[in-house]
């Protein structure tokens, strides 16, 4: 019995802290500020009380308000006023020459700014024209005109436009608000499912819809004589 209430507080407890992260926001890890790095540190250690120690409430009462006022950093950091409040960017690369004193001040040393731009495929300052720390300590850089990949409109070639490809079927389930976005509706999507073979939705793996109208589907099992394709 003792080890069943101690899972349990287990689960509550993942439950709770997973609820007070989403509060806080979405942001990656690497995306994080100071203040939410901090405040998912000091909600690490709150949240966990419950399970060592019986008493719950003041853990619970402490995540809410630790998440509560990094909502509220958050919400006043929209205002431009405090915009750079938290951090700024900082320029460490102009026109191929490092600027010793931003490394300093980022306390970065050079062999972990080389390694930063060989992550980004760039072997040599001198190829590179900007390079920016943002606020979340990711590396922006901007290479020189002559060091960065051709693109069509160097070539002065005309490319047709491309758009995003909407998955309308995930996993047997219609992606209502996909449909909708494509000013499509059910009855089109039934039948052109049908055209494939498919009887409904629920026997659809996959169905993409790319910008020229064309509709790609992957059944959960094909049959011998069909191969998945495009209406």
């Amino acid at each position: 019995m003792e080890a069943l209430i101690y899972i349990f507080r287990c689960v509550l407890v993942l439950l709770f802290s997973w609820f007070c992260v989403r509060l806080i926001g979405k942001r990656s890890i690497s995306q994080l500020t100071s203040y939410d790095f901090t405040a998912l540190m000091i909600l690490a250690n709150v949240a966990a009380e419950p399970l060592v120690f019986k008493v719950s409430s003041k853990a619970f009462l402490g995540s809410v308000t630790i998440a509560a006022v990094a909502v509220i950093i958050g919400r006043i950091s929209l205002n431009k006023k405090f915009y750079n409040f938290d951090a700024k960017p900082d320029i460490i690369i102009v026109n191929g020459k490092i600027d010793k004193n931003a490394l300093k001040r980022n306390r970065m040393n050079l062999p972990f700014l080389i390694s930063l731009l060989r992550l980004q495929g760039y072997t040599k300052v001198s190829d590179v024209e900007f390079a920016i720390i943002e606020p979340d300590g990711n590396l922006s850089v901007i290479p020189t005109s002559q060091s960065r990949p051709v693109t069509p409109n160097d070539l002065k070639i005309d490319t047709p436009y491309e758009g995003i490809t909407l998955p309308l079927i995930i996993d047997g389930e219609i992606q209502y608000n996909n449909l909708k976005f494509a000013k499509l509706d059910k009855a089109w999507l039934n039948q052109e499912i049908k055209k494939y073979g498919a009887s409904k939705a629920e026997d659809i793996f996959l169905a993409e819809l790319d910008t020229s109208g064309k509709l790609n589907i992957d059944l959960y099992k094909e049959s011998p004589d069909h191969k998945p394709g495009i209406i």
